[in-house]
């Protein structure tokens, strides 16, 4: 239901938000997790990912897409375009993403 009401570019919003609260631009290249869940071609999201230079784990209905990036508005507006794209076209849920905080 979160999903259904916030959209992924405001709860990107607020990641970066708490980010800065804590003193981090999000300029900082770190290591940062996507999350995709459901009965969807896990296989395929995996394929695709592994191509794009992501990492890739998980198991059952989860896979977990890794890499080393900025998370600042420029920088990761199009990497989440690409994860709610590859989400659509391999019919999942993609449930969001995660990184640490980096102090600037």
């Amino acid at each position: 239901m979160y999903e259904d009401v916030i959209s992924h570019e405001e709860r990107d919003a607020m990641v970066r938000a708490t980010l800065a609260e804590h003193g981090d631009s999000g300029v900082t290249p770190r290591h940062t997790l996507f999350f995709f869940h459901g009965e969807g071609d896990h296989d395929d999201l995996n394929e695709v990912a592994r191509r794009a230079g992501f990492v890739t784990s998980g198991q059952g209905e989860t896979t977990v897409l890794e890499t080393t990036m900025a998370v600042d508005e420029a920088s990761f507006t199009p990497v989440s375009a690409m994860m709610q794209s590859w989400a659509a076209a391999f019919r999942l849920d993609y449930d969001g993403w995660e990184c640490a905080v980096v102090t600037n």
